[in-house]
């Protein structure tokens, strides 16, 4: 299943018309569409971090998202240094905060990427270089206050050309919950320089429809390699199954590794490595099992060296 948040209806119209996507009635607090045979539900969160949070707890906790399913969420954005086109998000960060998320981008894609700043109130353009609803320049507001001058200078010019947003970083909080980094996918399109209010619900319909075959193309590409790759590990046989659950055991892997080492093993199975190989190798050089959890810690860092 491919779940789709928009903050817009005039965003979720390509996907409504090219999927022939069905309306919920039965969802009265959010506007929902489907399509079970494509795998397919599109929610519209509306514009806003609570906003977005709550649709994607609301739909998530409803439908229950599996380890084979993918969030996407697809909307326009504000670009700080008046570029334009569609981007790929590999860095999300939370301006009320200065939080920052990482998307594990796993899979080729035919976009540019970029660092996408949210907030909660729209970012309106000016003589001082762009502010934030009244706000302070981000770059600021993302250091404490006792930084240095020349530090909180050099950070502007670090974080300048970011995208801006008020959605990306609530829906990757929410959604973390129910899906691994990898699962999420955040493509944004530039509709405005600080200047979103004079932005149209046509031209928000026209410039989705602009980049309509490239959103779609990569979603049904995206979609289908996540079901190869879960239909895989759903094929591994129990033998190696037990192997790799063994590993983690003789690791003395915390919960925190456990996952790391589940990421580890995706990416090792999507590039063809034979991963149940380099496991047995620790074994017969006698480095595993690990007498105690901080010998394992090391064993598992030396395994992500090998790794890279």
């Amino acid at each position: 299943m491919v779940y789709l948040f928009t903050a817009l209806y005039c965003e979720a119209q390509i996907f409504i018309r090219q999927f022939n996507l069905t309306k919920n009635l039965e969802n009265i607090w959010f506007q929902e569409f489907y399509n079970e045979t494509l795998n397919l539900r599109l929610t519209i969160t509306g514009v806003g971090e609570l906003a977005a949070a709550a649709a994607v707890s609301s739909t998530c906790s409803m439908y229950r998202p599996t380890p084979s399913d993918l969030l996407l969420n697809v909307g326009m954005c504000a670009h700080t240094a008046k570029k334009d086109g569609i981007f790929l998000c590999n860095q999300i960060i939370e301006l009320a905060t200065g939080k920052t998320f990482y998307p594990d981008l796993l899979y080729r894609h035919p976009f540019r990427e970029s660092a996408i700043v949210t907030g909660m109130l729209p970012w309106n353009a000016g003589q001082d270089g762009g502010r934030f609803g009244g706000q302070a320049p981000f770059a600021a507001d993302l250091l404490p206050s006792n930084t240095q001058t020349d530090e909180r200078m050099i950070a502007a010019g670090a974080l300048a050309g970011m995208l801006y947003d008020m959605e990306a970083a609530a829906i990757y909080q929410a959604g973390i919950h129910f899906f691994a980094p990898h699962q999420m996918i955040f493509l944004k399109v530039v509709s405005d320089n600080g200047n979103a209010a004079e932005v149209s619900k046509e031209q928000v319909t026209s410039l989705m429809q602009n980049y309509q075959d490239c959103i779609i193309d990569y979603l049904m590409q995206t979609a289908a390699i996540t079901k190869e790759h879960s239909d895989h590990n759903n094929e591994m046989n129990e033998k190696d199954k037990q192997i790799v659950e063994t590993f983690c055991t003789d690791l003395h892997c915390s919960k925190a590794m456990r996952d790391s080492m589940r990421q580890y093993i995706r990416y090792m199975a999507l590039s063809g490595m034979d991963y149940i190989g380099m496991i047995r190798e620790l074994y017969e050089k006698n480095l595993l099992p690990c007498k105690d959890k901080k010998e394992g810690k090391q064993r598992f860092e030396e395994f992500k060296r090998r790794l890279f």
